[in-house]
């Protein structure tokens, strides 16, 4: 039985997938591989991809803090951001971490910019995949 993978985050639901055969995630202790018939789970987000893979097609998408869950051949995200690489530029992804590097650099203590240069970094890393 394939795995249903539902992504939804405080402004949009993201992505719904109901014949996944693999799914991986980075959670803050690590990346973790989820396949069918799985035992449940609950694991806390850190900023990296998840891939999806369904049959010969894979996708991926940016997360950002939240909660994976596990049960029953679902997998659901409740994440604070998301992101398709569809939806992001690549040369505005790089200016954006140059701001934020001179930023950072300006403001050491700047703890919102700090986390924005790391979602930042991980989806420059993900587009050039």
């Amino acid at each position: 039985m394939p795995l249903t993978v539902q992504v939804v985050t405080p402004e949009r639901e993201v992505t719904v997938c109901d014949d996944a055969t693999f799914v991986l995630a980075h959670g803050i202790e690590g990346d973790v591989g989820i396949l069918p018939g799985m035992a449940p789970m609950l694991i806390a987000l850190g900023v990296g991809p998840m891939k999806i893979e369904e049959g010969e097609r894979d996708s991926q998408l940016l997360l950002d803090g939240g909660f994976l869950q596990v049960k029953d051949d679902r997998v659901i995200v409740l994440a604070e951001y998301a992101i398709l690489p569809e939806e992001a530029n690549a040369q505005q992804v790089s200016d954006r971490i140059e701001d934020l590097k001179r930023k950072i650099t300006a403001e050491a203590e700047d703890e919102h910019a700090k986390r924005e240069l790391a979602r930042q970094e991980a989806l420059h890393r993900m587009l050039r995949m």
